[in-house]
């Protein structure tokens, strides 16, 4: 017997999260709602979470996530995951004022 690997699209959907003021983005945050075999409800994974440097301090950040923790709830989300690097403790302290917990490890290999 032969061994093949089987290859499936499956589907999913991305959101993209701004505020703007005076028409410039001072925040931005993605949300990608996907599916996989393991639960009936898909899971999000946010991504690109940026305040302008000179905007950070204004609540921006807060708001953002919020507003994309509530559409994830919408989309019936079973979890929702975020990443950041070791060295942003900012960044966690952050996330963890949101309700995220420290759950593992992020492994990846960057192509560019």
């Amino acid at each position: 017997m032969s061994e093949k690997i089987k290859v499936k699209k499956i589907s999913g959907s991305g959101l993209k999260f701004t505020i703007l003021k005076d028409n410039q983005e001072m925040a931005r945050a993605r949300l990608y709602i996907l599916k996989n075999d393991l639960h009936k409800e898909p899971f999000g994974l946010v991504e690109d979470v940026y305040v302008q440097k000179g905007e950070r301090g204004k609540g921006y950040g807060t708001k953002i996530m919020k507003a994309l923790i509530e559409k994830a709830k919408e989309a019936n989300c079973y979890k929702l995951i975020c990443t950041s690097r070791f060295s942003r403790s900012e960044v966690h302290h952050f996330y963890g004022k949101l309700g995220f917990k420290k759950h593992g490890y992020e492994f990846r290999i960057d192509f560019k």
